[in-house]
């Protein structure tokens, strides 16, 4: 019977994984089917400290990235465990191989998901909004993942830098929130038409700065 155990533990723990991966997609769909359940839900802010930092960082390394696409997002945000997506169209491929104008595909990060283990219950986004449909995002990304589930192809965001490298082409209202306490989170209803998140006005230059030069790079045709 001992030597059996090592098999019969591993197969435990999987079913443990797989029930607990089961229970938490279907707490994500619960929720998402409510009506303005993102009202809910709080969101963290980027402060001064970490986005000069940052922005440095980015305006070096962005142009450098394996996969550069502009793409016009088709979908609402889709929440699986421990990640969130949304599908889009590429209109333009400035970087990277094995992907074509037209192609749909969908695109996700590290920094993409639902928390809701209270604490409190939270969009994380990389101090980026969800995507709106029908808008154009200037995309840098690191790798290409087929998914069976799909037929699709996933485009995983460069997530080296706590701030998602997409771009609204558009011009976006923002409105900086300051923080208050020992928390850098605040309601997502209060921020819920910005493109990023922001506690200061002086860190939200230093981000639409990065995305003007950005978008110089990498110009829309419109």
């Amino acid at each position: 019977m001992r030597k059996y155990f090592p098999a019969f533990l591993t197969v435990c723990v999987f079913l443990a994984v797989m029930a607990f991966g089961i229970m938490k997609k279907q707490t994500y769909t619960d929720l998402a089917e409510q009506e303005n359940y993102l009202e809910q839900l709080q969101v963290a802010e980027l402060t001064e400290n970490i986005a000069g930092k940052e922005c440095a960082a980015m305006q070096q390394s962005l142009p450098g990235a394996a996969i550069i696409l502009r793409v016009e997002v088709m979908g609402e945000i889709e929440h699986l465990f421990q990640v969130d997506r949304q599908k889009a169209v590429i209109k333009k491929v400035y970087a990277g191989s094995g992907l074509e104008e037209g192609e749909e595909i969908y695109i996700f990060s590290g920094h993409w998901q639902l928390s809701l283990d209270g604490n409190p219950d939270s969009l994380e986004r990389g101090f980026v909004n969800i995507m709106k449909a029908g808008t154009e995002y200037l995309v840098f990304a690191e790798k290409l993942i087929e998914s069976e589930e799909t037929e699709m192809l996933s485009v995983k965001l460069y997530d080296d830098f706590y701030i998602a490298p997409v771009f609204c082409y558009e011009k976006c209202q923002n409105a900086a929130i300051p923080i208050t306490g020992d928390t850098t989170y605040v309601s997502y209803k209060d921020v819920a038409d910005n493109e990023f998140f922001v506690a200061s006005e002086g860190t939200l230059q230093m981000v639409e700065n990065l995305k003007e030069q950005m978008l110089q790079l990498y110009p829309s045709e419109k």
